[in-house]
């Protein structure tokens, strides 16, 4: 058995036990199935970047899972069919992060992510990399002037 991630989006007019309800029936599906759910949880109520079958807001749902690509496959037609999901992802991973889901660490995370993202965007600027792309400029050109 492989290692799956699953997350899903559910529409924004289900209350949270209606979404929670949903996890748990998907959860019921793959462990009759011959599978094993290691975690599911509820990630919240979040807007989305843009609208998705005229909803602008959703759940996000996780479950963690062990399961066969047969039992996975039929998961993903089953939440394909289902209108109460708008949106699903299903991934195989090497492991399970011992940490809280991405969704959690994203809230945490914050103003930490904007700093070093401009960190990056200035050592990408520095001058160290202008001097190196200008060595393998001077490389070149002695080399054309060889030929």
């Amino acid at each position: 058995m492989n290692l799956y991630e699953n997350i899903f989006i559910g529409r924004q007019d289900l209350s949270q036990q209606q979404m929670e309800a949903l996890g748990v029936s998907l959860g019921l599906f793959v462990a009759q199935n011959g599978g094993e759910v290691v975690r599911s949880e509820y990630c919240g109520f979040r807007s989305l970047a843009y609208p998705i079958k005229k909803n602008r807001k959703g759940h996000y749902y996780i479950i963690q899972m062990k399961a066969n690509s047969s039992v996975v496959a039929e998961l993903g037609r089953i939440m394909r069919i289902n209108e109460d999901i708008i949106r699903q992802l299903i991934v195989r991973v090497e492991e399970f992060d011992g940490k809280d889901n991405l969704i959690s660490q994203a809230k945490t995370f914050g103003g930490d992510f904007v700093e070093a993202k401009d960190a990056g965007y200035r050592n990408a600027s520095n001058k160290t990399i202008v001097t190196e792309n200008n060595n393998e400029a001077e490389a070149a050109s002695g080399v054309q002037e060889a030929i």
